[in-house]
């Protein structure tokens, strides 16, 4: 439903409201990214989750946070889940620069902050415009 919409429209019709969909991860193309929580090193873990297939076949996809694990636990898989379920979460744009952002390096899958638009770039999504 917001594909084509202008950012501002986005915002307004869907930012931070409750939605659900249903799908599956992709957890070979997951993003671990780097931050603080209450004073512990952690990461929150991104993962792409595939929702439809668009007119040509595509799958196409949005990408989840599925939260803050600890450092000692990153490598885990035990947040891994089975293919097909439903997500129920808030949609957002990621994070906003600020002057303390630090810029991520997808080269060298090197993520400080959530900016969808590494994401798309690394993944090779192809519905970027809506994915980022």
């Amino acid at each position: 439903p917001w594909t084509g919409k202008n950012i501002d429209q986005f915002e307004h019709d869907w930012s931070y409201k409750p939605v659900q969909v249903t799908g599956f991860y992709d957890h070979a193309k997951e993003y671990k990214v780097e931050t603080m929580f209450r004073g512990e090193k952690g990461v929150q873990i991104i993962t792409p989750f595939y929702t439809h297939l668009d007119k040509s076949g595509q799958p196409c996809a949005i990408f989840v946070n599925r939260g803050w694990i600890p450092w000692d636990l990153k490598d885990s898989r035990l947040h891994q889940t089975a293919p097909g379920e439903t997500v129920s979460g808030f949609l957002y744009r990621g994070q906003p620069d600020n002057k303390y952002s630090k810029p991520n390096n997808p080269s060298i899958n090197d993520f400080q902050n959530v900016r969808l638009n590494d994401f798309v770039l690394v993944s090779q999504i192809p519905n970027s415009e809506e994915a980022s």
